[in-house]
Protein backbone atom coordinates (compact mmCIF):
# COMPACT_ATOMS: atom_id res chain seq x y z
CA UNK A 1 0.00 0.00 0.00
CA UNK A 2 1.39 3.60 -0.88
CA UNK A 3 1.47 6.41 1.77
CA UNK A 4 -1.50 8.58 0.83
CA UNK A 5 -0.53 12.48 -0.60
CA UNK A 6 -2.84 13.83 1.10
CA UNK A 7 -4.23 12.97 4.51
CA UNK A 8 -8.11 14.67 4.91
CA UNK A 9 -9.58 14.42 8.38
CA UNK A 10 -12.89 15.66 9.65
CA UNK A 11 -12.89 18.32 12.98
CA UNK A 12 -16.02 18.49 15.25
CA UNK A 13 -16.21 14.56 16.44
CA UNK A 14 -12.24 13.58 15.66
CA UNK A 15 -9.76 16.28 16.06
CA UNK A 16 -12.52 18.51 18.66
CA UNK A 17 -15.14 18.36 20.94
CA UNK A 18 -18.07 20.54 20.06
CA UNK A 19 -20.81 21.58 22.70
CA UNK A 20 -23.23 23.50 20.62
CA UNK A 21 -25.38 24.43 23.64
CA UNK A 22 -22.60 26.22 24.62
CA UNK A 23 -22.00 27.82 21.08
CA UNK A 24 -26.15 28.91 21.33
CA UNK A 25 -25.95 29.91 24.92
CA UNK A 26 -23.12 32.51 24.52
CA UNK A 27 -25.01 34.00 20.71
CA UNK A 28 -28.01 34.27 22.95
CA UNK A 29 -26.00 36.14 25.79
CA UNK A 30 -24.98 38.37 22.56
CA UNK A 31 -28.07 38.88 21.35
CA UNK A 32 -29.94 39.55 24.41
CA UNK A 33 -32.36 36.72 23.44
CA UNK A 34 -32.91 33.05 25.05
CA UNK A 35 -31.02 30.37 23.93
CA UNK A 36 -34.13 28.47 22.40
CA UNK A 37 -35.20 31.70 20.25
CA UNK A 38 -31.64 31.74 18.55
CA UNK A 39 -31.73 27.68 18.42
CA UNK A 40 -34.87 28.02 16.29
CA UNK A 41 -34.06 30.90 13.68
CA UNK A 42 -30.66 29.07 13.24
CA UNK A 43 -32.61 25.58 12.71
CA UNK A 44 -36.27 26.53 11.96
CA UNK A 45 -35.19 28.96 9.34
CA UNK A 46 -32.33 27.09 7.86
CA UNK A 47 -29.81 29.56 8.69
CA UNK A 48 -27.38 27.27 10.16
CA UNK A 49 -27.48 24.89 6.91
CA UNK A 50 -27.82 27.61 4.57
CA UNK A 51 -24.57 29.41 5.92
CA UNK A 52 -22.68 25.45 6.00
CA UNK A 53 -24.03 25.08 2.46
CA UNK A 54 -22.22 28.73 1.53
CA UNK A 55 -25.89 30.15 0.43
CA UNK A 56 -25.23 32.61 2.74
CA UNK A 57 -21.63 34.25 3.84
CA UNK A 58 -20.79 35.06 7.37
CA UNK A 59 -22.43 38.46 7.08
CA UNK A 60 -25.85 37.71 5.40
CA UNK A 61 -26.45 34.74 8.00
CA UNK A 62 -25.43 37.78 10.95
CA UNK A 63 -27.76 40.12 9.18
CA UNK A 64 -30.26 37.40 9.09
CA UNK A 65 -30.26 36.21 12.59
CA UNK A 66 -30.33 40.51 13.44
CA UNK A 67 -33.43 40.92 11.62
CA UNK A 68 -35.42 38.11 12.89
CA UNK A 69 -33.79 38.49 16.62
CA UNK A 70 -33.49 42.18 16.93
CA UNK A 71 -30.59 41.72 17.63
CA UNK A 72 -26.64 43.34 16.91
CA UNK A 73 -24.53 39.86 16.56
CA UNK A 74 -21.35 40.72 14.71
CA UNK A 75 -19.03 38.23 13.59
CA UNK A 76 -16.60 38.42 16.64
CA UNK A 77 -19.37 37.07 18.68
CA UNK A 78 -20.57 34.25 16.74
CA UNK A 79 -16.23 33.53 16.70
CA UNK A 80 -16.11 33.95 20.40
CA UNK A 81 -19.32 31.67 20.94
CA UNK A 82 -17.93 28.71 18.93
CA UNK A 83 -14.71 29.05 20.28
CA UNK A 84 -15.91 29.08 24.06
CA UNK A 85 -17.93 25.43 22.34
CA UNK A 86 -14.73 24.17 21.22
CA UNK A 87 -12.14 21.72 22.65
CA UNK A 88 -9.43 20.83 20.88
CA UNK A 89 -8.45 17.11 21.52
CA UNK A 90 -4.64 17.63 22.07
CA UNK A 91 -4.41 13.39 21.97
CA UNK A 92 -5.09 13.74 18.52
CA UNK A 93 -3.24 16.79 17.50
CA UNK A 94 0.01 14.98 19.01
CA UNK A 95 -0.77 11.97 16.64
CA UNK A 96 -0.82 14.46 13.87
CA UNK A 97 2.73 15.65 14.70
CA UNK A 98 3.90 12.31 13.72
CA UNK A 99 2.46 12.24 10.10
CA UNK A 100 5.37 11.73 7.57
CA UNK A 101 5.77 15.66 6.27
CA UNK A 102 5.88 14.60 2.63
CA UNK A 103 1.76 14.07 3.93
CA UNK A 104 0.22 17.03 2.88
CA UNK A 105 -2.35 17.29 6.24
CA UNK A 106 -5.84 19.41 6.32
CA UNK A 107 -9.26 19.56 7.95
CA UNK A 108 -12.78 19.33 5.85
CA UNK A 109 -15.40 20.34 7.60
CA UNK A 110 -19.36 20.82 7.65
CA UNK A 111 -18.72 24.62 8.34
CA UNK A 112 -19.65 27.72 7.59
CA UNK A 113 -17.24 30.49 6.69
CA UNK A 114 -18.11 32.23 9.78
CA UNK A 115 -16.78 29.31 11.84
CA UNK A 116 -13.58 29.10 9.57
CA UNK A 117 -10.91 31.44 11.26
CA UNK A 118 -11.89 29.74 14.81
CA UNK A 119 -11.01 26.83 13.42
CA UNK A 120 -7.81 28.08 11.47
CA UNK A 121 -6.82 29.43 14.83
CA UNK A 122 -7.00 26.60 16.95
CA UNK A 123 -5.26 24.00 14.21
CA UNK A 124 -2.83 26.80 13.36
CA UNK A 125 -0.67 25.89 10.22
CA UNK A 126 -3.30 23.12 9.08
CA UNK A 127 -5.32 23.84 5.54
CA UNK A 128 -8.79 24.32 6.75
CA UNK A 129 -11.23 23.28 4.04
CA UNK A 130 -15.03 24.38 4.63
CA UNK A 131 -18.17 22.64 2.73
CA UNK A 132 -19.30 26.42 2.54
CA UNK A 133 -16.14 27.44 0.73
CA UNK A 134 -16.59 24.37 -1.60
CA UNK A 135 -20.35 24.79 -2.12
CA UNK A 136 -21.13 20.93 -1.50
CA UNK A 137 -21.60 19.27 2.32
CA UNK A 138 -20.15 15.97 3.45
CA UNK A 139 -21.04 13.03 2.39
CA UNK A 140 -21.80 14.29 -0.88
CA UNK A 141 -19.15 12.53 -3.27
CA UNK A 142 -19.03 16.33 -5.02
CA UNK A 143 -17.40 17.54 -1.41
CA UNK A 144 -14.63 14.99 -1.41
CA UNK A 145 -14.20 15.82 -4.90
CA UNK A 146 -13.95 19.45 -4.47
CA UNK A 147 -11.45 18.70 -1.68
CA UNK A 148 -9.05 17.02 -3.49
CA UNK A 149 -9.14 19.44 -6.43
CA UNK A 150 -8.13 22.45 -3.90
CA UNK A 151 -5.20 19.96 -2.93
CA UNK A 152 -3.91 19.72 -6.09
CA UNK A 153 -4.27 15.60 -5.27
CA UNK A 154 -5.68 12.97 -7.11
CA UNK A 155 -8.84 11.36 -5.22
CA UNK A 156 -7.30 7.54 -5.30
CA UNK A 157 -3.91 8.88 -3.58
CA UNK A 158 -6.13 10.87 -0.57
CA UNK A 159 -7.16 9.50 2.78
CA UNK A 160 -9.99 11.05 4.58
CA UNK A 161 -11.28 9.97 8.05
CA UNK A 162 -14.34 10.38 9.98
CA UNK A 163 -15.95 9.82 12.92
CA UNK A 164 -18.95 9.09 11.21
CA UNK A 165 -19.44 6.08 8.64
CA UNK A 166 -21.61 8.08 5.98
CA UNK A 167 -19.39 10.52 5.84
CA UNK A 168 -16.72 8.14 4.88
CA UNK A 169 -19.23 6.09 2.68
CA UNK A 170 -19.36 9.55 0.76
CA UNK A 171 -15.78 9.40 0.55
CA UNK A 172 -15.25 5.94 -0.63
CA UNK A 173 -17.72 6.60 -3.53
CA UNK A 174 -15.81 9.63 -4.67
CA UNK A 175 -12.18 7.42 -5.03
CA UNK A 176 -10.79 8.17 -1.95
CA UNK A 177 -9.06 5.83 0.64
CA UNK A 178 -11.15 6.29 3.63
CA UNK A 179 -12.02 5.12 6.86
CA UNK A 180 -13.54 5.89 10.48
CA UNK A 181 -11.64 6.68 13.31
CA UNK A 182 -12.85 7.89 17.15
CA UNK A 183 -10.35 9.18 19.20
CA UNK A 184 -6.36 9.10 19.41
CA UNK A 185 -6.14 5.55 19.75
CA UNK A 186 -8.02 4.78 16.92
CA UNK A 187 -6.68 7.43 14.58
CA UNK A 188 -3.06 6.09 15.43
CA UNK A 189 -3.93 2.72 14.39
CA UNK A 190 -5.50 4.13 10.84
CA UNK A 191 -2.70 6.47 10.08
CA UNK A 192 0.02 3.52 10.86
CA UNK A 193 -1.48 1.43 8.99
CA UNK A 194 -1.50 3.51 6.02
CA UNK A 195 1.90 4.66 6.30
CA UNK A 196 1.55 8.00 7.36
CA UNK A 197 3.30 7.82 10.60
CA UNK A 198 6.99 8.46 11.25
Amino acid sequence: MQRPHALLLDFDGLLADYEHRIHLRQLADAAGRAPEQVDAVLRTDGLEFAHARGELDGEQLLQALNQRLGSELIAAHWHAARLAATRLRSDCMAVLERVHSDVQVSVLTNNGLLTQPVIEQLLGTRRVLCSAALGVRKPDPAAYLAACAALGCAPERSLFVDHLFRNVQGAREAGLQADTAFHAQSLRRLLKRNHCLG
